[in-house]
């Protein structure tokens, strides 16, 4: 046999003389022409040996597999001649500090069963197939990165996407969100649920039909299960789009009242204790009783002759304002509306319809009837630990206008809207929403920027919410009582201690 390593022509000639004296054992042996003769093969180092006579034709050699030691010897001479490239380019930018070095490629990375399995194919004179490089597979509906180029000062915030829909990546066969959490995300996603509170209700109702149909294995716990159950729905929910504040603060209310299920606690029991204890005494505490003591408080504000401002359209703002009507006072409402929703159309119809005297204006000249109001009535998404009210678009314009004609700004929040979060700005935390929709109008004439996609450097951005200080809010009406916003701090710790 013979050892791994290279074949030299005297290894050869061995090999086939031993060879030949080993068969002529059986047969005659075979004489050569001359004794110290060279041995007659082809020209070829690697190629089998051919002899003159007849006789039995030994079979095809492979060619010997490397070693260690010289595969070691092989990276070493790579690795030197790498080291001398890398110290002639350090002298070459040492000579011109001004040459920029050529960009380094990333070293092909070989797969060592493919290599051999390709010089065995080489040596027996089968020419390997060359695979052509796959193309990169470009998932189209993620196309997130492509749209935060375009602004990179909101690059971090959700990107509206109109052509996406968030059932695609849903698959209704094996999909653990149950179909009352998708219809909420579709509704929610396409605005069909709009407001802090229409949304929080809604939010509850789909948890009700969720736990209705729920079921638990034996082998499980309930409280563990139940939280797994429920994670890939809201997690399909802040896909849709963005919880507000007070859908967050009902989902951890619904996560810490489910940790508290006893694990003896049947599963009929723990139902019925989520459905009714949970559920129904949120929604009854923190927004329908809520609302109706904060429309008590602030009606007690108005006082006949006034003429109060509000913005958009808030049903807790045309409730205060319908009560005040019934009780018999007499007032005056300024409606500031602003694009794209124009929502504060439908306020001003239901307040003329009930019999208030109303004024219907844009924002843009909310600073020319400033003068004539006498209070103004806002509401709030959240109020934050810091005291900023977070509200919607153009909230902070109007108070700071209010503020310089000093006309006092009432906000009206309920308690489970405040976050402990804190912000400064409008840009740390926000949504974004169609930017087509600021092309919306109510004029025939078609918008100058109804083609901006094609313009090259222009963006519409349409922001939901903006971040308004506490200095330019006079008060802050709650259901439990009239608060500065700097008491956030206060309302947040009385929460989490009965929670506790």
């Amino acid at each position: 046999m013979m050892e791994d390593g290279p074949v030299s022509p005297a290894q050869v000639e061995v090999q086939i003389n031993g060879t030949q004296q080993q068969t002529g054992q059986h047969g005659p042996p075979q004489q050569q022409t001359s004794e110290k003769g060279p041995p007659q093969q082809q020209t070829g180092q690697h190629g089998p040996p051919q002899q003159q006579s007849g006789g039995n034709v030994p079979p095809q050699q492979t060619p010997p597999a490397k070693t260690k030691a010289q595969l070691k010897a092989e990276r070493r001479e790579k690795q030197e001649a790498q080291r001398a490239a890398k110290l002639k380019l350090k002298d070459e930018q040492a000579k011109n500090p001004g040459k920029k070095p050529p960009p380094k490629q990333p070293p092909k990375q070989v797969n060592k069963k493919q290599e051999v399995s390709e010089a065995q194919k080489k040596s027996d004179g089968v020419k390997a197939p060359s695979k052509a490089p796959k193309a990169p597979v470009v998932d189209k509906s993620d196309t997130k990165e492509q749209r935060c180029t375009k602004i990179e000062m909101f690059s971090h915030l959700n990107q509206y996407d109109r052509n996406s829909h968030p059932t695609n990546k849903i698959s209704f066969s094996s999909s653990p969100v149950h179909p009352a959490f998708v219809k909420l995300g579709v509704q929610m996603n396409r605005e069909f649920v709009v407001g802090s509170n229409g949304r929080c209700a809604a939010l509850i109702c789909a948890v009700k039909v969720f736990l209705q149909q729920y079921k638990c294995p034996d082998s499980k716990e309930i409280r563990s299960h139940l939280n797994a159950a429920l994670k890939p729905c809201f997690n399909y929910l802040k896909e849709c789009r963005s919880m507000s504040i007070s859908m967050e603060n009902f989902v951890k209310y619904l996560r810490h009242s489910i940790s508290k299920i006893p694990p003896e606690m049947s599963l009929d029991d723990a139902r019925e204790e989520i459905l009714k204890e949970h559920c129904d005494r949120y929604f009854e505490e923190n927004i329908y009783l809520a609302a109706k003591t904060i429309t008590t408080t602030a009606v007690n504000r108005i006082n006949n002759g006034d003429t109060i401002l509000i913005y958009n359209r808030c049903p807790l703002i045309l409730r205060i304002l319908l009560t005040a009507k019934k009780e018999g006072k007499h007032f005056r409402v300024m409606v500031v509306d602003s694009r794209p929703d124009l929502r504060g159309v439908d306020a001003c119809e239901r307040l003329t319809a009930a019999g208030i005297s109303c004024s219907y204006v844009y924002i843009n000249s909310a600073s020319y009837v400033m003068k004539e109001v006498t209070k103004v009535l806002l509401p709030a998404d959240g109020l934050l630990a810091n005291g900023y009210v977070l509200s919607e678009v153009g909230t902070a314009m109007l108070a700071l206008i209010a503020r310089k004609n000093n006309k006092p700004v009432i906000v009206c929040c309920e308690t489970y809207k405040f976050s402990e979060r804190v912000q400064t700005d409008s840009i740390q935390f926000n949504e974004l929403a169609d930017p087509d929709d600021m092309l919306k109008s109510r004029v025939v004439d078609a918008s100058p920027v109804a083609d901006w996609q094609e313009v090259p450097h222009l963006n519409l951005v349409n922001m939901v919410y903006d971040a308004t200080p506490p200095d330019l809010v006079s008060i802050v009406i709650t259901e439990i009582a009239e608060l500065p916003c700097t008491s956030a701090p206060v309302i947040l710790r009385r929460d989490s201690e009965r929670r506790c």
